[in-house]
């Protein structure tokens, strides 16, 4: 059964991504957001189910690049298409040259002998990294009108119902769907990477006490409740500013869905990070009803907690707290161990040598549960602050290009913009948030689209200012 729906779902993809990479020869870029906003959040469990189904690891390995295909051609496309590249002029803002900056020095450490992993491992490194720039650089260059962002909006509400099914016949079932698939055996033959935990796919499945944790069909638990901060802040800003009941209601449900997805994930970091986005969302929309509601869900849920909960819940809330239970004790060593070495060698100690991602030796690895501090090991405290200055400048150009809009659906995507990174911070202290392909790219391709939004009204007041002023004669 598993081989047959292998099969099918691999002559889908094909057909999909050759149809998506011909209408991106022919300038249709819209078709990558799509492709992306369907593709990267099932990218794992797909390679999971294609190797369990055939038993080909050659095929998993072409799979996995087929996205970089794409990825790349359309980036060379905008690179060097259309008007000459030489004679092309370029608008750089701070947050452009603080990425170029970026690239550069992951760059370097690429070139340079630093570091004891060997350069095919630095090279695939560099190439994840690279596809945040690159994101953000399709956000920058590619227009897209409104008609093509409400059918990302639908693709994407399309995907928190499936994914919200998915969960739910998991906890319903009590099985997660990544045990289905063999999930060991495909990290083991595939990766090399040998999975441990109560469920036997990982200790990101598990809470506390062995309560289990769902992923649906993102690659674990994790990426599945940060994914979520996408759809929220999209719902709640349609939700306010919709004119008929009928909407409300849906964008309610939708946020309704997002939200019972993080339960089921029963990730801590992106629970909290809900209330900071929702606080920061209250702000930016001056809309101050929503920090009452916040605060009085943060005060039943500790009534509930130490009035009503069982206490498994109550202890297990409090020595997340206190920093007692085992995952943060983890989060601790590994902070301390990544501090550790950035004290030691404060210029890095090279590429693919912190985090748990494509290109890092596991037997070289040191800290990777704080994105900050991934970066601050690899490429030095200079690579930690820019990446700090790039987070910075992000949610503030688009929290501008939010403000300086003039119309409701221009502020969609400068609000969601800010809105995710903003509620990512977070969770970026406790994972290597930057490898969750799809909340990770699309928010990057948000921010460049906001970026290229707050470029041109800071260029459309320079001009009036400069026609207000007076000649003189």
């Amino acid at each position: 059964m598993i081989t047959v729906i292998a099969v099918i779902s691999l002559i889908l993809y094909v057909l999909g991504f050759g149809f998506v990479l011909q209408q991106i020869l022919r300038a249709r870029f819209e078709y990558l957001l799509y492709y992306c906003v369907i593709f990267l959040p099932i990218y794992a469990v797909f390679l999971n189910l294609t190797y369990t189904g055939t038993g080909i690891r050659e095929l998993v390995v072409l799979l996995q690049y087929s996205k970089e295909i794409v990825f790349f051609s359309c980036f060379f496309i905008l690179l060097f298409g259309g008007a000459k590249f030489i004679d092309r002029q370029w608008d750089l803002s701070t947050l452009d040259k603080s990425l170029i900056l970026f690239v550069m020095l992951a760059g370097s450490f690429l070139i340079l002998p630093i570091g004891e992993a060997s350069f095919l491992s630095k090279l695939v490194y560099f190439k994840n990294l690279l596809l945040l720039p690159i994101f953000y650089f399709f956000g920058r260059n590619i227009k897209l009108d409104i008609g093509h962002w409400r059918k990302a909006y639908k693709i994407l509400f399309g995907l928190i119902l499936c994914t919200t099914a998915v969960v739910v016949l998991e906890k319903v079932m009590g099985v997660h769907l990544h045990a289905v698939l063999d999930w060991s055996r495909y990290q083991l033959d595939v990766y090399d990477n040998e999975v441990g935990g109560i469920f036997g796919i990982g200790f990101t499945f598990e809470a506390q006490g062995g309560k289990p944790r769902y992923g649906s069909f993102f690659a674990h638990p994790l990426e599945l409740s940060a994914s979520m901060l996408l759809p929220v802040a999209l719902s709640i800003y349609l939700l306010l500013n919709v004119r008929f009941r009928e909407n409300k209601v849906k964008y309610f449900m939708f946020l309704g869905t997002a939200l019972l997805c993080v339960v089921l994930a029963y990730s801590r970091a992106t629970f909290v990070a809900f209330f900071i986005m929702i606080i920061y969302m209250a702000f930016l929309l001056r809309y101050y009803k929503i920090l009452f509601s916040a605060f009085l869900a943060a005060i039943i849920f500790t009534l509930y907690v130490f009035y009503f909960a069982s206490e498994d819940l109550r202890y297990f809330v409090i020595d997340t707290i206190t920093f007692q239970n085992s995952s943060s004790i983890t989060h601790l060593i590994d902070w301390a161990e990544a501090v550790e070495s950035m004290i030691a060698n404060p210029l890095g100690i090279g590429l693919g040598t912190s985090g748990n991602v494509s290109g890092v030796e596991e037997e070289l690895s040191i800290g990777g549960e704080n994105q900050f501090l991934i970066f601050g090991v690899q490429m030095g405290v200079i690579g930690m602050l820019l990446y700090i200055c790039i987070l910075y400048l992000a949610i503030r150009d688009s929290a501008k290009a939010y403000k300086f809009a003039d119309t409701k659906e221009e502020r969609i995507i400068p609000f969601v913009a800010a809105s995710v990174k903003i509620g990512l911070l977070l969770p970026l202290f406790t994972a290597n948030v930057e490898a969750y392909l799809f909340i990770s790219l699309v928010s990057w391709w948000l921010v460049g689209y906001s970026e290229t939004k707050y470029r041109s009204y800071i260029l459309k007041r320079r001009k009036s200012r400069i026609r207000m002023k007076p000649s003189i004669s």
